[in-house]
């Protein structure tokens, strides 16, 4: 399979869809900027009525048949530490991947690592790059001034770009002689996939993750 481009996309028409039973209609995984609806989105996302915005749960169904699930993404009852595990399956229920959220090694940054079935593959990213960050910290001395001008001009919740942190990631396979081909990378709010390396679904239920 060849590369693919999409977006995470939440606006209104991304919404207009009757929701599996037990769920709300969340959104959409769709080609171009999310701007402008696509003429057939790649999936329909229905978070699970209920579910911790901390941990949250989703079905991932054709955008064509709706009442046909792609993959369920939902949180496992056990986790070491301060892991998030999250189980993602086929439309016929069968284990296809783990999503694990944590901290980076050193527990500076959030870490996402996905893996398919047996752990044959896995691919880790790490939320924001080193030249994000060292700008995040650069500048973060004038998110006071920012937010006085703010508070003046009558906005008393600042947007989220003011407070936005680094979000780049770019998940890698590991390999021997370390990190190897990038099988999801997400970059200005579009993500590349290569389907070639992972579950195209595992990708899918990713994106859906990082985005929630």
């Amino acid at each position: 399979m060849t590369e693919i481009t999409f977006c995470l996309s939440r606006a209104e028409f991304a919404q207009q869809f009757t929701a599996l039973p037990g769920h709300e209609a969340w959104g959409a995984l769709q080609t171009g900027n999310g701007r402008i609806a696509a003429a057939s989105p790649l999936a329909l996302m229905h978070r699970r009525a209920g579910s911790d915005d901390h941990e949250p749960a989703f079905a991932l169904t054709s955008p064509t048949d709706p009442a046909h699930t792609l993959c369920t993404v939902a949180p496992e009852a056990v986790a070491a530490g301060s892991q998030t595990a999250y189980a993602v399956r086929d439309g016929s229920g069968h284990l296809i991947g783990r999503i694990v959220h944590e901290r980076s090694p050193l527990g500076i940054r959030q870490a996402w690592r996905i893996e398919d079935t047996g752990r044959r593959c896995s691919a880790v990213a790490y939320k924001g790059n080193i030249r994000g960050w060292i700008a995040f910290w650069a500048f973060s001395p004038l998110w006071v001034v920012l937010a006085l001008i703010h508070l003046l001009n009558g906005e008393l919740r600042p947007g989220s770009w003011l407070w936005g942190k680094p979000y780049r990631a770019r998940w890698r396979t590991r390999t021997d002689g370390g990190p190897g081909k990038a099988p999801l990378d997400f970059n200005t709010g579009r993500y590349r996939a290569d389907p070639g390396l992972l579950n195209v679904h595992l990708l899918y239920a990713q994106a859906a993750l990082y985005g929630a």
